[in-house]
């Protein structure tokens, strides 16, 4: 039984840290009043300054409309060619001087048209019709908003409305953003939307010409801030909120999403962003493992005395930043879990990676699976109040130790056993030769000494006959013996 896949979301914001600490490279002048550069793929934030303080997000709210908007087609069944008819709230509530796309009551578009418009034209009333679609209305959307920000331990965030309009109430964090921005890239459909840099919508039954737009990030296409490895991006801009950015770029194997916020110029979001991503792309590279390098052992499940089944972790592949200071053979990894737990009882193991210090690198929620016994086991030896033992089970290895000096106990009595028959065949042969006066030979008796024994070897070897007929003859038994 696999484990649950809704606890995910609260999974994801246990793998996130700070390890600024790891950044060397020195950093110019940042405009931006907020930034911050995380990991996309575990989480971690490499940079940051004012990360959790509360700013206006302006239009970069649009990335958690548009995540929620895919998020509920895919739970409905639906595809961006679903279609939708834009109502007269959706495109009359929007500011007269915002950017739209002129969205008329009753026209049909498809789900498509709203999602790349809202994130390449930043269109106010395409978001408007995305959250009706998503929540049924306009006021029904903040809502989802704000729970899936609880979700993902965004605790900084309140949204009031889908498009990022001004509002006292509606406001984020550099940290909350990137968050949210780390779960949207999960989302099928995301990415391409993310970093689409055109987009046409086709004729409509109210609009009889195409609407051709384009994107206004500058680090996405050819331009005098266009930045190696960016692949997607979200621009936003309100006279409260000012500039804002959000980033996502890759280079080796290593993705990170870049914050930037309150940016009085509009040109200094960009030299902030490639500033900070250049810091972080020194310092550290991509750094992938698996967890079975770490994780070798299951977690007995108890109920009562007796283990009824076991946690076991399938194999699993992380990817992290690297810092550049410590080498990947440096990196320990840990499970952290409870040695045992009682049947029922909830569980959330974590593998953590440290450095050759013990600090902290990366963090990840577990995969984990149930696998119930045949039968209940007892611990191998159940003691009770007295001290005495209640129960005893062997493991298959001490069973096979057990089996193995059995036969080598056998093996010696076998042997003893032979040697003893064979002294007691020699005495009954030498008392039937006593018996009959035939004289036993001292070599029957006793063995030659071994300065015997090297003398009558050296005789018989000799060259010369007179030294062998010196030697005084070995006694052997007579050839009849035994006759009468």
């Amino acid at each position: 039984m696999k484990h649950l896949t809704g606890l995910i979301t609260a999974c994801l914001a246990a793998a996130l840290m700070t390890v600024s600490a790891f950044s060397t490279t020195a950093l110019p002048e940042i405009h931006s009043e907020t930034y911050l550069v995380m990991d996309a793929a575990s989480g971690q934030v490499l940079l940051e300054r004012g990360a959790h303080t509360r700013m206006y997000p302006a239009s970069i709210t649009k990335i958690l409309t548009c995540a929620l908007a895919l998020e509920h087609m895919q739970e409905v069944g639906d595809t961006l060619d679903s279609q939708h008819t834009m109502t007269y709230e959706a495109t009359h509530t929007i500011d007269p001087g915002s950017t739209h796309i002129a969205l008329t009551e009753e026209e049909v578009v498809t789900l498509r048209d709203l999602v790349y418009t809202t994130m390449i034209e930043s269109a106010n009333d395409a978001a408007n019709g995305l959250a009706e679609y998503t929540a049924g209305s306009l006021d029904a959307f903040p809502a989802l908003m704000n729970q899936k920000a609880q979700e993902l331990g965004a605790t900084d965030s309140h949204f009031v409305n889908a498009n990022g309009l001004h509002d006292p109430d509606h406001y984020t964090s550099a940290y909350d953003m990137a968050l949210i921005t780390r779960w949207a890239l999960g989302i099928e459909g995301f990415r391409e939307a993310f970093g689409a840099t055109e987009y046409t919508v086709p004729v409509t039954n109210k609009q009889p010409v195409e609407r051709n737009f384009g994107t206004h990030h500058h680090m996405l296409v050819e331009s005098q801030y266009y930045y190696e490895g960016t692949t997607g991006g979200k621009l936003g801009w309100t006279p409260e909120a000012q500039h804002t950015l959000v980033t996502l770029a890759e280079r080796n194997g290593l993705e990170l999403i870049c914050v930037v916020m309150k940016s009085s110029n509009q040109y200094d979001k960009y030299e902030d962003a490639a500033a900070l991503l250049n810091a972080c792309f020194a310092d550290y590279s991509a750094c992938e493992v698996s967890s079975e390098q770490y994780v070798r052992h299951t977690i007995p499940v108890m109920e009562g005395e007796n283990q009824t089944g076991e946690i076991v972790f399938p194999s699993q592949s992380f990817s992290f930043a690297r810092p550049a200071a410590v080498a990947k053979v440096e990196i320990k990894g840990q499970l952290i879990a409870p040695q045992q737990i009682q049947q029922g009882e909830s569980i959330e193991p974590t593998l953590q990676f440290t450095g050759p210090d013990g600090e902290l690198l990366a963090e990840f929620p577990l995969e984990w699976e149930y696998h119930a016994l045949t039968e209940p086991v007892q611990p191998v030896a159940a003691t009770g109040d007295s001290g005495t033992a209640e129960g005893f089970s062997l493991t298959w290895w001490q069973i096979l130790l057990l089996v193995l000096a059995a036969m080598v106990l056998l093996l010696l009595l076998i042997r003893q056993w032979n040697l003893y028959r064979r002294r007691q065949r020699r005495k009954k042969r030498a008392a039937r030769l006593a018996a009959r006066g035939i004289d036993v030979a001292p070599e029957f008796r006793r063995r030659h000494s071994e300065e015997e024994r090297r003398t009558r070897q050296t005789i018989a070897f000799s060259s010369t006959s007179r030294d062998r007929d010196n030697l005084v003859p070995v006694r052997r038994y007579p050839r009849d013996r035994g006759r009468n």
